[in-house]
Order: C-alpha cells, then sequence, then structure tokens
C-alpha cells in the first residue's frame, strides 16, 4: 500500500489556493465590517442633519412668528400715533375741555392746580399732566373717574389723592385729581401760552 493519500501527496497544489480563499473571506469580512460600520456612521451623521435641519426650520418659523408680531405691534404704534395722539397744539385744548366737561357732567367743579409737561425718552412721546382740586360727594368723584376713564382723548389717572380740608360737611370728600396724556411734541410756545411747566423726565 503506498503512503498518504493523493490530497496528502498533492499538498503543494492545494494549499496555496486554500490559504488564498482563506485570505479572501477574511478580507471580505473586514471589508463587510468596514462597510457596515461606516454607513452605521453615515445614519447617525443623517439622522443628525435631519434634527439639525428640523431645528433650523422651528427657529426660523419662530423669528417670522416674532417678526410679524414687531410689525403688528409698529402697525398698532403707528395708529395709536395717527388717532390718539397728535401734535401738542391740535390735542391740548380738547383734552382739556374734555377732562373740565366730564368732570362737570360728575357734578363736580374742577379746580386747577398745575399743568407740568415732560419728555418720555422710552416712548419718544411727551407726557402733558393736569393736577385738579375735586371736592364732592364720593358717588360723584366715583362717576368723574369713569367719565374721564371712557374719554376719547386718551385720559390716563395718574393719581387720585385725599385732600384734607376741615370746611368741608360730612358727605363730601376732598381729592387730588392727576390726569395726564401723551403728545407726539412739545409746543414750548403753547405751552407759555397755557402756563405749563416743563419739568425734567426724571422728576
Amino acid at each position: 500500500m503506498r503512503g498518504g493519500s493523493a490530497w496528502g501527496r498533492l499538498w503543494f497544489v492545494w494549499v496555496i489556493p486554500a490559504l488564498l480563499v482563506i485570505a479572501n473571506v477574511v478580507w471580505l469580512a473586514g471589508l463587510r465590517g468596514a462597510v457596515i460600520g461606516q454607513g452605521t456612521w453615515l445614519a447617525q451623521r443623517v439622522a443628525a442633519s435631519e434634527e439639525e435641519v428640523q431645528r433650523l426650520e422651528q427657529q426660523q418659523r419662530a423669528l417670522a412668528g416674532a417678526r410679524s408680531a414687531v410689525e403688528e405691534l409698529r402697525s398698532r404704534l403707528d395708529d395709536l400715533r395717527a388717532r390718539r395722539l397728535g401734535a401738542m397744539r391740535e390735542r391740548l385744548v380738547p383734552f382739556l375741555l374734555d377732562v373740565v366737561e366730564r368732570t362737570q357732567r360728575a357734578g363736580l367743579q374742577p379746580e386747577r392746580i398745575n399743568y407740568t409737561a415732560k419728555a418720555d425718552e422710552k416712548s419718544g412721546f411727551v407726557q402733558f399732566t393736569a393736577v385738579y382740586s375735586l371736592t364732592g360727594p364720593y358717588p360723584a368723584i366715583r362717576t368723574c373717574i369713569y367719565l374721564l376713564e371712557e374719554s376719547p382723548q386718551l385720559a390716563i389717572i395718574e393719581r387720585l389723592a385725599l385732600r384734607g380740608d376741615e370746611h368741608l360737611t360730612s358727605v363730601d370728600v376732598g381729592v387730588q385729581l392727576t390726569v395726564s396724556t401723551y403728545f407726539t411734541d412739545m409746543d414750548r410756545a403753547l405751552m407759555a401760552e397755557f402756563g405749563v411747566e416743563e419739568v425734567a423726565g426724571g422728576e
């Protein structure tokens, strides 16, 4: 019997191709792992990019909403300037007449104490303030405040302070009413005519 098999005797014929096959299998396995790893990395990058796109789109929508809100506020401010504010020369007399007329409708007679005007740096407008002394029964005072709050002249009740007066009857009260409005400018010539004192913005 001859020693060894045909495969054993011809090992030098098949061993090299076998090694090549094994090497190719190992290489393909490594390549597959690298491809899978790179695919996973790319998938993660795509997901991260999609999240970033969504975040930017949300920010863009929020910015568009903020821009729209600013435009609306600017439009309201322009409308307020045009309809409710206006120049001092145009609105001062109508404002004062309206305050006096509404106070008298409540059954009171306002006594002027002083008028002041100051520039409001925050709004860019001029704040005009009138201080009056009022004497009368409490229901009349309350009615006066209600009527002033309904004024189309943008009358703002700044302060209502009790005023002590020993000559008042038991049914009357004395108050000091401070009411203000805003103008788009300061007309110093008109202020001089009406005895309006200009005060600093911080006062």
